[in-house]
């Protein structure tokens, strides 16, 4: 099973998918890596949204970056580059 948190050296391997968005006003954006990390919990565990443990962002943080992640292929894209034995792929 992946580990989790995310390595550091995982999270270099997919790092290059989640590009520094411009800076704006208001709340600050939490960080790719948080909720990648709520994400692939979500996945292994084959979970449901509502049971996201509090240590995770706010579940509709993660799941609105999960479908916007979805969407463009950037989840594919992370499967495909962590190791194929450690991640459980499901639609969480």
């Amino acid at each position: 099973m992946l580990q989790l948190p995310l390595s550091d050296a995982d999270w270099a391997r997919v790092q290059c998918l989640f590009p520094e968005p411009p800076s704006t006003r208001g709340r600050p954006r939490r960080s790719d890596r948080e909720i990648l990390n709520a994400i692939l919990w979500l996945q292994q565990r084959k979970e449901k949204w509502h049971r996201l443990p509090a240590t995770f962002p706010p579940q509709q943080t993660c799941y609105l970056r999960y479908m916007m992640w979805k969407k463009t292929g950037v989840l594919e894209q992370v499967n495909e580059l962590l190791p194929a034995e450690d991640l459980e792929c499901s639609s969480a």
